[in-house]
């Protein structure tokens, strides 16, 4: 029996990663809502770990400055073929 699994194309791989991106977007407000009623936690969340998941994801936020390489990057270098190098292993 085989474990192989066929491998997926450039485009089914940043499907799933942008359902995945929304996936966690949305998570990350359910607990910025959750948050709310605990000023204390909701500050320290929205000032540290909040805007670290969202800049890892998408350049598409209200914080300054971006990650060098945001999921939205590796997003763009599949939609647009330009997945080259090698993985590193």
């Amino acid at each position: 029996m085989s474990t192989h699994t066929p491998r997926k194309s450039a485009e089914e791989v940043a499907d799933r990663l942008q359902e995945i991106q929304q996936e966690i977007l949305e998570r990350v407000n359910e607990a910025k809502a959750l948050l709310r009623p605990f000023p204390a936690a909701y500050n320290r969340a929205s000032a540290y770990w909040i805007p670290h998941i969202i800049t890892a994801l998408t350049h598409d936020h209200e914080y300054l400055g971006r990650d060098m390489c945001a999921l939205e990057d590796t997003l763009e270098e599949l939609e647009n073929g330009e997945n080259t190098e090698e993985a590193r292993p």
